[in-house]
């Protein structure tokens, strides 16, 4: 894929290279990952990792930072995906993208290439609309029995249904898309405009994962960072509980007070920097 994006910045400790992947359509998607130098021959546990933004923009360069202090600090190999965005290719092209390299990184191509043991851990995370595409992947690859099986999953300021969607037995639990209009970086309104530019049906289950018959052995381990002041911050909770009900181990940190996705707008405050502390926690447990 033609580079539209930073070059890498080096940085001492770690390994960062960018290579391409062909999908399902054989267009190649690139690929930034990161491994610690004083590991470079040994088979490390993988986070396939999928930014953020709406769906409709970001890239490598949103939570780089975030990527480069996971694999330097816990010796993860950490892969960050440049899906396609939309509205240039609407929904299913960036879902679709990032679960064909989920795939890839499954397969021995994939084990060999990124020197992985996903024995060690096979998690999959993201933030906002990468939080959104773990979710739906991680279903999807239940289902179609995919091996080996992903052992954790990272909802950072996740979305989990669509506001109109909401299933009856949890409207009184899904308050908060309603009643928090006035945060900034995500509202009522943008929620809708994101999704109008992705384009995907609210009712399917890849946008709308909380629709799903069942939850249960989409991973061993959940980790969820939800913000107090964000219109999906109860979806996220309601998820939290579900999923303990469904025999999944879960941690979560919730940041009163907080928009979507502070750590992303405001990286330099003391709470972001407690919230990276709390995600690095959460993945040396998922690795345990």
């Amino acid at each position: 894929m033609p580079r539209d994006h930073d070059p890498i910045t080096p940085q001492e400790g770690l390994d960062i290279v960018e290579f391409d992947v062909p999908v399902r359509d054989a267009t190649p998607i690139t690929l930034r990952t990161y491994r610690q130098t004083a590991n470079r021959d040994d088979a490390l546990p993988l986070l396939v990792y999928m930014h953020g933004g709406g769906y409709v923009f970001g890239g490598l360069e949103t939570d780089d930072s975030t990527c480069r202090a996971i694999a330097l600090e816990l010796g993860i190999v950490v892969v960050n995906v440049k899906y396609r965005l939309a509205p240039e290719h609407k929904f299913p092209v960036g879902f679709e993208d990032s679960f064909d390299i989920v795939r890839w990184a499954a397969s021995s191509e994939g084990q060999s290439k990124l020197n992985t043991d996903l024995a060690k851990g096979f998690i999959l995370g993201g933030t906002s609309a990468g939080a959104n595409f773990t979710a739906g992947i991680s279903h999807l690859a239940r289902d179609e029995g995919l091996s080996p099986k992903i052992t954790g999953v990272v909802f950072l300021a996740g979305s989990f249904c669509h506001p109109d969607v909401r299933p009856k037995k949890y409207l009184d639990r899904i308050l908060s898309v309603d009643e928090i209009n006035d945060a900034p970086g995500l509202t009522r309104k943008s929620i809708d405009y994101f999704s109008e530019k992705y384009g995907a049906p609210p009712e399917d289950k890849r946008l709308s994962p909380l629709l799903f018959d069942s939850h249960a052995d989409i991973a061993r381990k959940a980790y969820f960072a939800i913000c107090g002041w964000d219109p999906r911050r109860d979806e996220a909770l309601l998820l939290d509980q579900i999923l303990q009900e469904e025999g999944l181990s879960t941690k979560k940190h919730v940041y009163q007070g907080l928009p979507h996705g502070f750590w992303t707008t405001c990286p330099d405050l003391p709470v972001s920097k407690k919230w990276l502390g709390d995600l690095l926690e959460g993945l040396r447990w998922m690795i345990e």
